[in-house]
């Protein structure tokens, strides 16, 4: 008995150390987003906290040295304090990547993984070397003041009154008016943006960028749009005065004193008529219209829509602005929605999942928040998404509403061993359309595109720009439920 007491209170022991240990080394959020990797932003600092009340100790990062380099702002983490690993990656291609980083800890058996993601931009043949500590201050605060400077690309003078939209999640996070120096500047949070500027006369420029610390300064490069004519003030001032002088001089006094007369004439006419009639006039009660609840979207108009949003997730949606520009388009939708439209949200990449059950558009904060929360990454398997997205639809089906799914991709996918094509036509013909939004896609991709929209009896629409966002996708959803 007093053996088997023993052994308990061994394991207990036991199992209260591990809990300890366990518990004493915190890591940030996983996965680190590297975010979009160019020649200037190459290396993140990672921060490791030790809330334990003893020391832990570094021991080494297990990394492949020709992709990365790691150096420590300490190798000694202190109780109740944070230390820096500096990550420099050195990509071998282009795209998106995930790599796992093992970290050996005094307080492990075994070594902890930092993941890290992100796209890169540009590949670099030449190896550079990451700063030190001592080289670099820690790039760890995620707010800083920065600045962008709009410029006519050909003259490079300094545009007034530009406006610099910086859009993250698919809601405009930053609106920037520039000054006569063509300058903006503004504290904001690192990270991904999608940039939308314009001014009356140039022709709007939208791209994605990652700006941190390090690219704290912007200068965007507008044309001046050539299909507008400028005006010639002068010119205009003459064509009228112009006018004015030959009007006065085809009239002779006795002509201008006739029509004078004749107006006089009438106007006294019309002032005796309205003292005879005013007494006849019967009164008439105003009538006051209804209030229509939703004068954009009208019930009297338009049926209830039951729409399955099957969303492309994979990789090449993430750093490229289209998934933002996605975002932008379904939150500007969902503002317009009524109380009787339901909406749900099918996600595919390596895996299908329903990102947001079927749900109606009065709960507009909560589809909004799922709209910004959507991650991308992975590859492509559309006829999985596709067979789930007819299985959401079908479940919430409106009789005599408007049943579609809307498909957004920026290219081809992978269908499987689905026929998409026949399962379109299929459910077409139940009573199920499907439309295909085309983010940014190329122009080989259309044909694939507009064959699944007709064969499903929807509509292929193109999102290429901020301002085709805004509308696009309400025009198509009007379009499908007009009564």
């Amino acid at each position: 008995m007093n053996h088997y007491i023993k052994q308990i209170v061994t394991t207990t022991i036991i199992l209260l150390f591990a809990q300890a240990i366990i518990g004493q080394i915190t890591f940030l959020k996983q996965p680190y987003d590297y975010g979009l990797i160019s020649s200037n932003n190459q290396y993140v600092d990672i921060p490791i906290k030790n809330t334990s009340d003893k020391k832990v100790f570094i021991f080494r990062a297990d990394v492949d040295a020709k992709k990365f380099q790691v150096h420590y702002s300490s190798k000694t983490i202190l109780p109740d304090s944070t230390i820096y690993i500096r990550v420099m990656y050195q990509p071998t291609k282009k795209g998106s990547f995930s790599e796992k980083i093992p970290i050996h800890f005094s307080c492990y058996n075994e070594p902890k993984s930092i993941k890290i993601t992100g796209f890169v931009e540009e590949v670099k043949s030449s190896r550079i070397a990451c700063p030190s500590f001592s080289q670099e201050s820690i790039n760890n605060d995620i707010a800083f003041q920065f600045k962008v400077k709009v410029i006519d690309q050909e003259t490079k003078e300094p545009i007034d009154k530009a406006t610099v939209l910086m859009i993250k999640n698919g809601l405009v996070a930053q609106n920037l008016e520039t000054k006569r120096n063509g300058i903006a500047s503004k504290k904001v949070d690192l990270g991904f943006y999608y940039f939308v500027t314009s001014k009356d006369g140039y022709i709007t420029e939208e791209f994605p960028k990652y700006i941190n610390k390090k690219d704290d300064f912007l200068v965007i490069k507008l044309r001046r749009d050539p299909t507008l004519k400028e005006e010639t003030p002068k010119e205009t001032e003459e064509e009228e005065i112009a006018v004015v002088e030959t009007e006065d001089t085809t009239l002779d006094e006795t002509e201008e004193q006739e029509e004078v007369i004749l107006v006089l004439d009438n106007s006294e006419e019309i002032e005796q008529e309205e003292v005879k009639t005013e007494e006849e006039i019967p009164i008439e009660i105003p009538h006051i219209p209804t209030v229509e609840k939703y004068p954009e979207f009208p019930l009297s108009q338009y049926k209830p829509n039951n729409i399955v949003f099957l969303i492309d997730v994979s990789a090449s949606m993430k750093y490229t602005g289209k998934l933002d520009l996605l975002k932008a388009s379904m939150i500007e939708m969902t503002q317009l929605l009524r109380d009787v439209d339901n909406i749900t949200i099918v996600t595919y990449a390596s895996s299908t999942i329903v990102a947001m059950e079927t749900t109606s558009a009065n709960n507009k904060d909560s589809i909004i928040s799922t709209i910004e929360g959507l991650k991308a990454g992975g590859m492509t398997a559309g006829g999985k998404g596709l067979k789930m997205a007819y299985s959401k639809v079908c479940q919430s089906f409106i009789a005599h509403g408007n049943n579609e799914i809307i498909m957004a991709t920026d290219g081809d996918f992978n269908s499987g061993k689905e026929n998409v094509y026949k399962l379109a036509k299929k459910y077409n013909a139940k009573g199920v359309k499907i439309s295909v939004i085309g983010i940014k896609n190329r122009k080989h991709n259309e044909e694939n595109m507009k064959k699944l929209s007709t064969n499903g009896g929807g509509n292929y629409m193109k999102i290429d720009t901020f301002e085709d966002a805004k509308k696009r996708l309400i025009e198509e959803v009007k379009s499908s439920s007009k009564l």
